[in-house]
Parts: structure tokens; C-alpha cells; sequence
């Protein structure tokens, strides 16, 4: 406990020491003092700070991947959206999805917008919820055709939430995404480096997923189904 209490006041000092640097100005200090904290802890605060230090320097790359972050942990933070939203258009690779169902369209921002907890304590009250109609039932209390609506609605909330967990769990677990912080780099057809093999060229800021790994390299895939390699240097895991 003692060891957690000093690893607490330690992070914290550092967290403000980052603030003053940022407050004075010196944005690559703050940026380092962040980056150096972010080695061992995880904070959507902690991350936008860090994408306002990166966008004061001129990073947009790097500014992308730290609001990203934040957003991945606080999804209806409107500072975190606002600033997200704002970078974005400043890439210079707009690249637009195309546009899915209706239905499924509620649904992927249904999913975006809520986190492991919020599912964990949807599914904490539904379980109460059942409970409580249990032990309704057992005095009689709802009549026949009303309960069956209740149970109806109560087992699909259920498996919807089933559902959503293991869809989170698996876009945290098997998707990787990436975010290109070079200013203007390649894509090219295989990992190697020769001028012959360049399909096409991807900006500062730009968000892809990541299908495979080898040494020094990633095959990404972009939103459009765009396909290629980069190096390793040229992009930033989130």
C-alpha cells in the first residue's frame, strides 16, 4: 500500500510537473515529461494534454495518435472529441468510409461510444433488474402476459450485451491500428525499400490498420481498402 501511495504522489508530480512546461511554453519538455509517465500509466487527461503539447510543436501525427488514445478511454469527452474531430481535418489523406446499413450504423456508434465499464455496469443492473423480477414472480405479482414481455425484452438485452462485450473485446484484442507520424511517406507493394514499388503515398495523421508484421515493416490497410507496406519508424501503435 505504501509503495502504491508514493507511485500515486510520483505520478501526479509529474503529471503537473508537464502542466507547468506546457503552461511556460516549453511544449517538447511537456511532451517528454508525459511520454515518461505514459510508459506506466494510462489517463484520458493524460493523453490530451500530451495531443495539445504535440500540436503545439507541429506534430499532427503524433497530436492524432494522443487524442486517439484519449478517446479510446473516455469516448463522450467532448474536449477529447472537439480536439480529435479538429486534427483530423487537418490530415491531409481524408479518406471516407463507405457508408454502411442504417442498423449497423447505430450499432458501430453504439460501440464506439461506450467502454468495458459501461458494459460491465449495464449488465451489473441488468442482472438486478432479473432479480428483482424473480422474486416478483415468486409473489405474483406481474401478470402472465406482461412477464412474458418483461422476460421477452430482458433476455434480449442480455444477449445484445453478450454480444457487444465479446465485439469490444475482440476490436481491443485482434484489430490493430496505427497512426502515420512522418510528414509524407510510401506505400509500398512489399517490404522493401526500392523506388519500383510504390503504390501509393500516405500523410502525417493518416489512421490504418495493421494486418501484417514483419521485421521493420507493417502491411496496413486503410478505410478505402487501399493495401501496402511501411517501416516501422513511419507509424505509431495505439
Amino acid at each position: 500500500m505504501l509503495l502504491s501511495i508514493v507511485a500515486t504522489q510520483s505520478s501526479d508530480s509529474l503529471f503537473q510537473l508537464g502542466n507547468t512546461y506546457y503552461e511556460n511554453e516549453q511544449y517538447e519538455t511537456a511532451a517528454r515529461t508525459y511520454e515518461q509517465l505514459e510508459n506506466d500509466y494510462s489517463h484520458e487527461y493524460l493523453y490530451l494534454n500530451l495531443g495539445n503539447s504535440y500540436y503545439r510543436m507541429g506534430e499532427l501525427g503524433n497530436a492524432v495518435w494522443s487524442y486517439e488514445k484519449a478517446y479510446s478511454i473516455a469516448p463522450r469527452d467532448q474536449d477529447i472529441i472537439y480536439n480529435l474531430n479538429f486534427v483530423r481535418s487537418q490530415v491531409r489523406d481524408r479518406i471516407i468510409p463507405p457508408d454502411n446499413f442504417f442498423i449497423f450504423s447505430l450499432y458501430t456508434a453504439f460501440l464506439d461510444k461506450t467502454t468495458i465499464l459501461d458494459i460491465s455496469v449495464l449488465g451489473g443492473l441488468l442482472f438486478i433488474i432479473i432479480s428483482i423480477i424473480y422474486l416478483m414472480n415468486s409473489y405474483l405479482l406481474i401478470p402472465e402476459k406482461l412477464n412474458s414481455i418483461i422476460n421477452s425484452t430482458l433476455i434480449f438485452t442480455l444477449v445484445f450485451l453478450i454480444w457487444v462485450s465479446v465485439d469490444k473485446y475482440w476490436k481491443f484484442t485482434d484489430i490493430n491500428e496505427a497512426i502515420v507520424i512522418s510528414t509524407s511517406v510510401d506505400v509500398r507493394s512489399a517490404p522493401i525499400q526500392r523506388g519500383e514499388n510504390v503504390v501509393f503515398r500516405v500523410h502525417e495523421g493518416t489512421k490504418a490498420q495493421i494486418t501484417a508484421v514483419e521485421s521493420g515493416w507493417y502491411e496496413i490497410i486503410l478505410l478505402d481498402g487501399k493495401k501496402g507496406w511501411l517501416s516501422t519508424q513511419d507509424m505509431r501503435k495505439l
